[in-house]
C-alpha cells in the first residue's frame, strides 16, 4: 500500500529605491475580530515607515489574539530607536515601544523593527528583520511574522500568529450537502478552498511534520469513509486509505511515517503504521481502535478505544497513549466517554472530546482538565502551536480563546460560503518551506 505525502519546495530568498508597497491590509476591517478584554501587558506600536498597513496587522494580532493592551497615545512617531526621545515615552508610562521601517531588498520588502524597553532604553534582542515578497498576501503574512517575534521577545513564548487555520464549511442538507475544506491565515484572511466534497468532511487532525494535516471524508451516498492528507502550504490533497474499509483518522509523524485506523483486515478498526510503502498492525483491540494522533516526540501516539465497555463496547470510549518502542499502553482518561485526543506541539496538553459535546483540554503533567466548548458539534477543540490559544467552532463562526478570553472570526466576511463550520485546527507550517 502506497502512502504519498506531498512536501512543499523550499523557496529561496533573494537582496535599492523602494518600489510601491503592496497594501498588506487590503482595507482590513478590524471588526472582523471582535475585541476581547485586555491583559496588563502594555505596548505602544508606532506605524512603520512605508508600511503602516503591516503595523496594523501586527497590532491586530497582538491585541486581539495576543491579549496585549495597545496604548494609542503616541507623543512622537519615531521609526528607529535612534529617533526615540526616551524621556517623552518614560513620562507616558508605557513599558514597551515598537518602532519600524521598510526598505527594498532586490525586489522584496525588508521590514526592520525594534522592541524597546522604555524604562531602560534597551533595544530588546536587537534589530529584527523580516523579508517578504511585495504583494498583499505575502505582506500580510510578514505582518504576522513580525507579531510572532514581538510576542516572543516580550513573553518568552514563541508566537504562532503566522500559522494557518484549517476548517470545514458545510452547506445544504443531508443527501444534498457540500463540504468545503478551507485554509486561511489565523485572522481569517486569505481563505482558500482546497477540497470540495459531496458529503461530510470531519475529524481534522494535526500532524507532527508541520507540513500536513489529515481529515476524514464520508459520502452521503453508499461508500466507505476515507482518510485524506492535505499539505498546509500548497493545499495539495492525497488519499491515505484508498481501499474499502471503515477508516477513522490518521496522523503523520515528523519523519513521514503514517498511523491510521482501518478495518481492512478483519472488520474491526485497528491502528496501523505505514512506512516505505508497507504497513503493519500495531493494536489488537477487541472492539476497535480509532482516531490515532502522533505525539510530538514521534515515539508515541494517542488513540481512542471503547474496550473499557467490554467486548461489545458500551459507549465508554477512553484515550490511550501507545509507546511505539515498547508496545506498552497507558490510559490517559477515565470516567465518562472521552475520544479524539490530540497532543499539543509542546507535548504538555491534550485536547479531546469529553462526553457527547464537551470539548476539553488536559494538562498532561497535573492531569487537570479545562472545559473549552460545548456547542453540540461533537468534536474536540484545537490547541495552537505554542499552547496559549484554544480554537473551536461556534457553528457559524470560529472562536479563539486566550487566557480565558475569547474572540470570534467570521469566515463569511472574507467570502467563504456561510454555513456550519466544523473542526478548526491551528496549524504551524514548517518555516523553511515558505517565504512570506
Amino acid at each position: 500500500m502506497n502512502h504519498t505525502l506531498l512536501k512543499a519546495a523550499v523557496i529561496a530568498l533573494a537582496t535599492t529605491a523602494m518600489p510601491p508597497l503592496a497594501n498588506a491590509a487590503d482595507n482590513v476591517d478590524f471588526t472582523l475580530v471582535k475585541q476581547a478584554p485586555r491583559s496588563n501587558l502594555q505596548v505602544a506600536i508606532v506605524p512603520f515607515a512605508g508600511a503602516e498597513s503591516i503595523s496594523g496587522i501586527v497590532t491586530n494580532d497582538l491585541t486581539n489574539l495576543g491579549q496585549f493592551t495597545l496604548d494609542s497615545n503616541l507623543p512622537e512617531r519615531p521609526h528607529s530607536s535612534s529617533e526615540v526621545t526616551l524621556p517623552v515615552w518614560q513620562h507616558n508610562a508605557v513599558p514597551y515601544l515598537v518602532v519600524g521601517n521598510t526598505r527594498s531588498n532586490r525586489g522584496n520588502v525588508e521590514i526592520n523593527f525594534e522592541v524597546i524597553n522604555v524604562a531602560t532604553g534597551e533595544v530588546m534582542q536587537g534589530l529584527q528583520t523580516v523579508t517578504s515578497k511585495n504583494n498583499s498576501q505575502s505582506l500580510r503574512m510578514a505582518g504576522h511574522k513580525v507579531a510572532d517575534r514581538i510576542y516572543e521577545i516580550l513573553t518568552g513564548i514563541k508566537g504562532d500568529f503566522s500559522g494557518r487555520i484549517a476548517y470545514v464549511v458545510e452547506t445544504g442538507k443531508p443527501k444534498n450537502r457540500v463540504s468545503r475544506l478551507v485554509i486561511s491565515d489565523v485572522d481569517g484572511f486569505n481563505p482558500k478552498v482546497i477540497y470540495e466534497f459531496n458529503g461530510t468532511i470531519k475529524t481534522l487532525n494535526t500532524s507532527a511534520d508541520n507540513q500536513t494535516f489529515t481529515f476524514q471524508v464520508q459520502p452521503d451516498t453508499l461508500g466507505y469513509p476515507q482518510v485524506m492528507s492535505a499539505n498546509i502550504v500548497s493545499g495539495a490533497v492525497s488519499n491515505l486509505t484508498n481501499f474499502k474499509a471503515m477508516n477513522y483518522g490518521a496522523s503523520v509523524s515528523k519523519d513521514g511515517r503514517v498511523i491510521f485506523s482501518s478495518s481492512f483486515e478483519n472488520g474491526i478498526p485497528q491502528i496501523y503504521l505505514a512506512q516505505g510503502g508497507n504497513s503493519r498492525r500495531l493494536t489488537n483491540d477487541p472492539v476497535g481502535a480509532i482516531y490515532p494522533s502522533w505525539a510530538p516526540d514521534g515515539q508515541s501516539f494517542v488513540y481512542t478505544s471503547d474496550r473499557a465497555g467490554g467486548k461489545k463496547g458500551g459507549n465508554k470510549g477512553q484515550i490511550y497513549l501507545y509507546n511505539l518502542a515498547t508496545g506498552s499502553e497507558q490510559r490517559l482518561t477515565g470516567g465518562g466517554l472521552s475520544s479524539m485526543g490530540r497532543i499539543s506541539n509542546d507535548g504538555k496538553k491534550m485536547s479531546y472530546l469529553s462526553g457527547a459535546n464537551q470539548g476539553a483540554v488536559m494538562d498532561l503533567g497535573s492531569r487537570s482538565v479545562t472545559a473549552v466548548n460545548n456547542v453540540g458539534l461533537s468534536e474536540a477543540p484545537g490547541v495552537s502551536p505554542n499552547g496559549q490559544h484554544y480554537i473551536y467552532s461556534n457553528k457559524n463562526v470560529i472562536t479563539i480563546v486566550s487566557n480565558g478570553k475569547s474572540i470570534s472570526i467570521s469566515p463569511s466576511q472574507n467570502g467563504v460560503p456561510n454555513g456550519l463550520i466544523y473542526g478548526p485546527l491551528w496549524l504551524n507550517p514548517d518555516a523553511n518551506n515558505v517565504l512570506p
